[in-house]
């Protein structure tokens, strides 16, 4: 319902820029709760797949693969954080996280060429897939946070570096999740991905690109990014959003659910808010490092 959408952001908006202002340990403590929530949904959603597969897998056999991804939902954030004995210099944060999007990218086109397939193979992979994957990808939003520089005076007031690239990356997938969302219900004619997404549609996603990429445009410069940088990046948000979207579509899809979870009202579950930003924000990380040059 539309009066607990809003009721969840009013709520969950300004937390979320609360935890990315701090930083730190906030941040991590953050970002482990919510890697262990959206791990958690995600095991419900492959277990809700292979009950409908004619040989499921027995309870037991993936139990090591469940806990090691909770492990690593605590382990790799707290270990990211500067002068721990893990934490990864920033070229190798970058291939770590370019990796993993691409290997999150092989599993959108596998589960899209399955399509009407049964699914046994999900338990097996699926389960350390999301162990692997979703850890990693999480952390990705704290290695944003840690990039570092002169304070920016967006707004007039001193702000963190990090903070600003990190509310970038969420202003990005908020306006174009809500942007897709408006304009495929008003004008969506023509379906994007029927095969992963049937609901989605080409003008839904031409106006979240739009959407993101004037939103980052307008708080890039307003964070010192010049203009062609701030609408490139909005544009590569967009896209690498949309494509996290996609992929837990057809992940819901396949397990016969509208939502992953009900933690959110209005929004569904932790995976269905931040399934954008799990492509995002490695995305982001390696732009602004690497091409930038921050």
């Amino acid at each position: 319902m539309l009066w607990q959408r809003v009721l969840t952001a009013v709520v969950g908006i300004p937390l979320t820029l609360a935890v990315v202002y701090a930083g730190g340990w906030w941040l991590v403590a953050a970002i482990a709760l919510l890697t262990i929530l959206a791990l958690r949904e995600f095991y419900h959603l492959v277990s809700s797949s292979a009950a409908r597969a004619s040989a499921p897998p027995p309870p037991s056999a993936l139990a090591a693969a469940r806990a090691c991804g909770y492990i690593l939902a605590v382990v790799i954030p707290a270990a990211a954080m500067p002068g721990q004995a893990m934490s990864l210099p920033h070229f190798a944060v970058g291939i770590a996280g370019l990796s993993h999007f691409a290997l999150a990218i092989a599993v959108l086109l596998a589960l899209a060429s399955r399509a009407g397939r049964s699914p046994r193979f999900t338990p097996y992979l699926g389960i350390p897939t999301a162990a692997l994957l979703l850890p990693p990808l999480f952390t990705c939003l704290l290695h944003l946070r840690l990039l570092e520089g002169e304070p920016l005076a967006g707004l007039g007031v001193p702000l963190p570096p990090g903070a600003c690239w990190l509310f970038l990356v969420f202003a990005a997938c908020w306006a174009g999740d809500s942007a897709a969302y408006g304009v495929g219900r008003a004008w969506g004619r023509h379906k994007l991905w029927p095969a992963v997404s049937p609901g989605k549609t080409i003008e839904g996603s031409l106006g979240g690109l739009v959407a993101a990429v004037v939103v980052v445009a307008a708080f890039g410069r307003l964070f010192g990014l010049e203009l062609y940088f701030a609408a490139v990046l909005g544009l590569l948000l967009s896209v690498a959003g949309q494509l996290g979207d996609l992929a837990e579509s057809k992940l819901k899809r396949w397990a016969g659910v509208k939502d992953s979870g009900s933690m959110l009202p209005g929004h569904g579950g932790v995976l269905d808010r931040f399934d954008s930003l799990l492509f995002s924000a490695p995305v982001a990380y390696c732009y602004l490092r690497f091409v930038v040059g921050l």
